[in-house]
């Protein structure tokens, strides 16, 4: 049995050679742009260079994308990684209303790391940051300048 499942597999490998048709079936998996981080199915980049909140949400858009919605601990935990402990921006806002905070890319917000999963009250601070420590989010005035990490969806 098993030399008669061997002649067959070696039959018809040499039958695809010959006619050139082999059965494949390609998949194409989305991708990250280059210098992107794929983390389930969305795609981060740490911008070495400091901007205030409203140019680093216009270099993310010019790259495709926004600031950054960070949607779970396990997506915090690897923006920290990126960012390696530098305090950075993230697209987590209250500057429409106070209070009411929102992602710039239009996220619906499920998680936050505020500390005592407090938000800020602040009303001169509207822009969201994390915190270079990585203990917690902070508000911050948004013409302040710092880092940043932009998210886009794979192609």
């Amino acid at each position: 049995m098993a030399s008669a499942l061997s002649v067959f597999v070696l039959l018809c490998g040499i039958s695809g050679l010959v006619s050139g048709s082999w059965s494949e079936v390609t998949v194409r998996v989305p991708s990250c742009p280059r210098h992107y981080t794929r983390i389930n199915n969305r795609c981060f980049r740490f911008i070495h260079e400091e901007r205030t909140f409203e140019d680093a949400e216009l270099v993310c858009n010019s790259l495709g994308g926004n600031l950054a919605s960070v949607t779970s601990a396990v997506e915090n935990e690897i923006i920290l990684e990126l960012t390696t402990g530098l305090t950075t921006w993230i697209g987590f806002n209250d500057i429409e209303v106070d209070e009411t905070f929102v992602w710039t890319d239009g996220t619906t917000p499920s998680f936050t790391n505020f500390e005592n999963d407090i938000e800020p009250v602040d009303e001169a601070e509207d822009c969201v940051l994390i915190n270079g420590n990585g203990d917690f989010w902070d508000d911050e005035d948004c013409t302040s300048n710092y880092y940043f990490v932009c998210v886009t969806c794979p192609h």
